[in-house]
Parts: C-alpha cells; structure tokens; sequence
C-alpha cells in the first residue's frame, strides 16, 4: 500500500512540475521560448498590404534570430475592418494596417487625407509626404490617445475611376453612380462633380458593378485587378484624383512595453521597410495593369488631357474649402499642413 501511494505520489510531483513549466513559459517568457506579435490586414493575400505585413515579419523573424514570430492575418480572418481597429486598441493584436479613412469616424480630421487632387501625380512624393510630412505626424498624436501608435504611412497609390461608361468630363459624371467607402467627406467629393454616390461595403462593390446597381467604383489599380474589378467595367479613367493613404499601427501597451532592444529592432528595419513599400508599388502598378490589358484587351484605359483634369480640379474646390464642416478645426490643420508637405516634397 506504501509503494501505491508513494508512485501516486511521484506522479503527482512530475505533473505538478510540468504544468508549472508550461505556464511560466507562457507568462514569463522563457529564455529560448518564441515570442509571437500578431498583424491584421483588410486586403487578401498577395495584395500590398499582405507584402508590406510579410516583408515585416520576415525582417523582424531574421533580425531577432528567431526570438520572435509574427503572424499575419489578412482580410475577414479575424473580423472586418472595424473589429480589427477595436482588437488593436484593446491589445487583441499587436499591429494593424489599414487605410485612413478605416479611422475616419474616430478622428474626423483624417478626413482631410480623402479630398481630391490634394496630393501629388508622383507616387514617390506621396511616400514622402506621408512617412515624413507634419500631416501625418499631427495624425499620429491624434492616434495615441486612442491607444495606438503609428508604425508608418506608406501609400497604395493615386485612385482611379473604373466604369462602364466613359468619363473625361464632369458631364459624364451627372447622376453617375458611384459606388465610394461610407465617408461624407468622399461623398461630397463626388455630389461636387454632379454623381450620385453609394456607399457600398467593399466586398460587394463586384457584385454591385456585375448588377448594374452601381456604374463606377475609385480604386488603384491593384485593386482593380485583384478584386477582378475590370472584369465588370469598360473603362479605367486615369485620374489620379486621390490617394489610398495608409498606415500601420502598434497598440500603445505593447510597444511601451518592449524592451529597448525590440524598439530598436523595429526601428532598425524601418528605412528598409519604407523602401520596400515604395518599390512594391511601382511594380505591381505596373504589373497589374499589365495583367489587365491582357485578361481584357477590350476595356479602355482613358488618359485625361490637360484640360479635362482642370475642370475636375475647380469643381473640388469648394469641398476642400468646407472641410472644417466635416473634420472641425483639427480638419482645417490637417489639409493646411497636407498641402504644405506636397508643396515641400515637390521641389
């Protein structure tokens, strides 16, 4: 009877010791022990958002010899838009990206980000102007009170407008249904040019184009060729009108919480990663709108002239001039500050 009790015992002891071991190694952190961060994304694999969040896994998995995983997770795996913005400030993950106006309804001065032909034609000025500008950087400060500190911006690139009409002129637009992200500042872009716009989940925007129950949809080019947008549309007016502007945040916690060396690390890629973000874009606008031509020779890429652009530029205007309508006064700052930075960054 002793020697039951004493392998009873025994057993007893050998659990105890494991369980205490698998728990100090997830509270503490055990030395040798992989540390995981967690990304969210809003695109599908492969699209810029999914090749910035993997180029950054990769340099932070090899700068700390593995010391730390991260894992990416694009669009609908851990929820919509809204609920990956709420995981990142209540430290559900450790980093999110997502374009400015995903935030626009939390701070109403990103808005200004979202009016038309503020920024420059130049992809390589914008990368500029958004990941060094006093824009962007008044933004960040606006973040942080909501517990999220901004990585970086980086850029999708110049929106354009894929129809199955043409459009070169603000007649082509009267009454045009154009389906937009649910913002008033980009609804009031479009009601200036005489459209009737529909916000439309992005998800459904293809579907919207294939029933005739939208006309258009402002996207980049990526875009149009990833979600197979042209397979629905006859034209693609190169606009440049806006720009997708975007950025990658980290929960304040748990970047306060980091060591200096983990700071320093994810400092430490940060010019490559600005490098990376510019050079991806370049080639997949390229690339996608190669792959458009081919898979559909038919749809037509429209160039406006000059002149074309001009009319589209006035009728903005008085949109820009009532942003304090729609963001406040923080607004007014911010499109004060944006046009300042692509001035700057133009010469």
């Amino acid at each position: 009877m002793k020697k039951k009790y004493l392998v009873l015992g025994m057993c007893l002891l050998v659990m105890a010791l494991v369980f205490t071991g698998c728990g100090n190694n997830e509270s503490e952190n055990a030395e040798g022990e992989v540390e995981t961060w967690k990304i969210a994304h809003s695109e599908t694999t492969d699209t810029m958002y999914d090749l910035y969040a993997n180029h950054f896994a990769d340099l932070v998995e090899e700068k700390s010899e593995g010391r730390i995983q991260v894992d990416v997770y694009p669009v609908g795996t851990l929820g919509d838009t809204g609920s990956q913005v709420e995981m990142l400030m209540n430290g559900g993950i450790q980093f999110g990206i997502f374009a400015s106006g995903d935030v626009g309804d939390m701070f109403p001065a990103v808005q200004a980000l979202s009016l038309n032909f503020v920024f420059s034609d130049d992809d390589a000025v914008n990368a500029k102007v958004l990941s060094e500008g006093g824009a962007t950087a008044a933004l960040d400060e606006m973040f942080e009170t909501q517990n999220m500190i901004t990585y970086d911006w980086f850029s999708l690139g110049n929106m354009q407008w894929g129809s199955s009409k043409s459009i070169r002129t603000l007649d082509d637009f009267d009454g045009f249904k154009m389906r937009i992200m649910a913002s008033p500042i980009i609804a009031a872009n479009y009601e200036a040019f005489g459209a009737s716009p529909v916000p439309m989940a992005f998800t459904e925007t293809y579907s919207g184009l294939q029933l005739k129950t939208i006309e258009g949809t402002e996207q980049p080019i990526n875009a149009m060729e990833e979600m197979k947008f042209y397979e629905v549309i006859d034209y693609i007016t190169m606009s440049n009108h806006s720009q997708m502007a975007s950025f990658m945040s980290m929960n304040s916690d748990f970047y306060n919480g980091l060591s200096d060396e983990d700071k320093a690390l994810i400092e430490e890629i940060k010019p490559e990663m600005r490098e990376f973000a510019e050079e991806t874009l370049q080639e997949l606008m390229i690339s996608k709108l190669e792959m458009i031509n081919t898979n559909k020779p038919e749809l037509e890429i429209i160039e406006l002239t000059d002149a074309q652009r001009q009319e589209f530029i006035d009728a903005s205007l008085p949109v820009r001039a009532e942003i304090g309508e729609f963001g406040g006064d923080e607004a007014e700052r911010i499109l004060e500050l944006l046009l300042a930075d692509v001035k700057q960054f133009t010469k």
